[in-house]
């Protein structure tokens, strides 16, 4: 019964991550109109989603010192009462600038979550489990994303400012993680894994070139729907949430697929779904042909980002989990955060169904590289 605490406990932990960025979405439009008196008001309302997401990548390693350095409870503990307090800001303090320090407090208190959850994963379970773990989160995060990206747009329609109020769920489920969580035993330090962060640097490059590829959906696709298929914003949402859906049905079917193929194997599978995905997109005329993509791009990003995180676990020894936690964390958002920076030139020269278009031979060009290393 213990178990079966522990595990319900870090799949609502992983949950935090996703609704850190995605649950205000829906007011963005909203926040811009209410406090329209501060000049670049609409530039500086973007900033709701991009600064948690800058304040996870700086903030991320130092985390990871502070979680292998104090244990693993204690950072993530008061990383969730900073979420709460961070992130529910803008529930009841209406001075947008206030607000901001909110959203930079929750990347610091999302950096802490991860880094320490993370480090957990590999502290309670071996490797097997682990597996079977990671498939469950995988569907969890993806499935939570469907639910906090809607209950944002449901709340942003009666006001502005209640989407804030989600923040606050983690005080639900509080007591059962402090009932549940136990601090693992300090590991040693051996001589052999100094050269750990060369070993991992493959993984934290993987991280980031995933989550630059995975963030082309919130960033990108929302244009393409409104401004180019003629769309309402609500469509993105089924588009996004539909894409989720097959993304949590593919994340649960991880561990009966790592038992049969390799780590590379199944980066290779998942780039060419990807590619697929993009190709559909690039070539979509209509928002019904948008559906068709959803399939591919769901399944792909259903076990991209599960494999990474499974791969690095794989790696990393158990006395640097929180320091090489922090690093991968600080991967996964510099990503985010650079996704559209990096691809921001390619929209302007080529349109956003130009990008995708790109980007789908990128991916598949990188399904064929992996081919050649997983058969050399």
């Amino acid at each position: 019964m213990n178990k079966i605490k522990i595990q319900i406990s870090l799949l609502l932990i992983a949950m935090l991550g996703i609704m850190s960025g995605i649950t205000v979405v829906s007011s963005l439009p909203l926040i811009a109109h209410k406090f329209s008196n501060i000049e670049h008001i609409e530039f500086l309302s973007k900033l709701m989603l991009t600064i948690p997401s800058m304040m996870i990548a700086i903030f991320a390693p130092f985390a990871g010192y502070i979680v292998d350095k104090f244990g693993r409870l204690k950072p993530l503990y008061a990383g969730i009462v900073l979420f709460i307090i961070g992130g529910s800001s803008g529930f009841y303090l209406h001075d947008f600038y206030v607000i901001l320090i909110g959203r930079a407090l929750l990347g610091v208190a999302v950096a802490l979550i991860m880094t320490s959850s993370t480090a957990l994963i590999g502290d309670y379970f071996s490797e097997e489990v682990r597996h079977k773990f990671m498939a469950k989160q995988g569907m969890a995060v993806a499935l939570g994303g469907i639910v906090f990206i809607s209950l944002g747009g449901l709340l942003a329609q009666i006001h502005w400012s209640y989407p804030f109020a989600i923040y606050l769920i983690p005080i639900l489920f509080f007591p059962l993680l402090l009932s549940s969580l136990y601090e693992p035993k300090k590991h040693l330090q051996l001589d052999e894994d100094l050269n750990v962060s060369t070993k991992l640097f493959p993984v934290y490059l993987t991280a980031f070139f995933v989550m630059v590829l995975f963030y082309m959906l919130p960033t990108q696709l929302p244009y393409l729907i409104v401004n180019i298929l003629g769309g309402k914003p609500q469509t993105v949402g089924f588009v996004i949430a539909t894409a989720m859906t097959f993304n949590a049905l593919t994340a649960m079917q991880y561990a009966r697929i790592k038992a049969k193929f390799s780590y590379i194997q199944i980066y290779m599978a998942t780039f060419i779904l990807f590619s697929t995905g993009l190709f559909i997109v690039s070539q979509a005329e209509s928002i019904a042909e948008l559906f068709f993509s959803t399939a591919p791009l769901g399944m792909a990003f259903g076990l991209l980002l599960v494999n990474t995180n499974a791969w690095f676990l794989s790696k990393v020894p158990p006395h640097k989990r929180g320091k090489a936690s922090g690093m991968l964390t600080s991967s996964f958002f510099l990503g985010q955060f650079s996704s559209p920076l990096l691809f921001e030139p390619i929209v302007l020269a080529y349109g956003i169904q130009g990008l995708f278009f790109i980007v789908s031979l990128v991916a598949l060009l990188t399904a064929l590289i992996l081919f050649v290393k997983s058969y050399k």
